[in-house]
């Protein structure tokens, strides 16, 4: 990946660990890594490995903060914007099954400050939940793995489909929604398939965090799901 690109990347509570640190990761190792712009609630929660990257830079704030998101892509040349927010699953949330989607109602303003700064490369993930109609063909097996999240987590289902759903309506960028299986902690030189969901879909209904970095970075630099929304899974 050229050394000039910049990607801005979108996080949120649970930064120091899963999917979001792994991408951070992947991509800090490369021999030229990209400039990271972080954007994040919780900086003190980031390894110090991180923060004292010479081609890291943490810019503190909330998803709804109009002027820090504004600001964040203004002052550090934004060319890419990458999301890894998911649903924050509480007890609570299991047992009140709210349905409200703070996070996924939070992409109006995401997308209204890239535009402001024209920035068009957004990727964001979801779930098989944001199911594509006359793409999809469902299979027992993911129309029972993606049954799963509305049955026993139906805010964080909600949350995942909002956020395509917003995502997806942006005509005028260059998206990206990558849905994504059970996530594991497995090595990232795992192969990655990325397609539509159907009985030929070559990839498993699980998929390393590493291996979700590293395809991720190869999306951003060589496009292929430009107004695309791949199922991913290890092969």
């Amino acid at each position: 990946m050229p050394a000039k690109r910049t990607t801005f990347k979108i996080s949120a509570n649970k930064i120091t660990g899963g999917s979001g640190l792994a991408f951070i990761q992947e991509a800090l190792d490369l021999s030229l890594p990209p400039r990271l712009v972080l954007y994040v609630r919780t900086p003190f929660k980031l390894p110090e490995s991180i923060t004292t990257h010479p081609k890291v830079i943490v810019v503190k704030g909330e998803l709804s903060d109009q002027e820090a998101l504004d600001f964040a892509m203004k002052s550090n040349s934004v060319t890419s914007v990458i999301s890894f927010l998911g649903a924050y699953i509480s007890p609570s949330a299991i047992i009140t099954r709210p349905k409200h989607t703070p996070i996924g109602d939070s992409f109006p303003g995401i997308m209204q400050a890239m535009r402001a700064n024209c920035v068009r490369r957004i990727m964001a993930l979801s779930t098989p939940s944001y199911w594509i109609d006359g793409k999809d063909v469902s299979t027992w097996r993911i129309s029972a793995f993606a049954a799963l999240p509305k049955i026993f987590v139906p805010q964080g289902n909600a949350e995942m489909v909002k956020v395509a759903q917003e995502v997806a309506g942006a005509d005028d960028l260059d998206w990206t929604v990558f849905r994504v299986p059970h996530l594991s902690d497995g090595p990232g030189n795992l192969p990655v398939y990325a397609g539509y969901a159907s009985p030929h879909h070559e990839g498993s209904l699980n998929l390393s965090r590493r291996s979700l970095g590293r395809w991720a970075l190869e999306e951003l630099r060589d496009p292929k799901w430009i107004k695309g929304v791949p199922f991913l899974g290890n092969c």
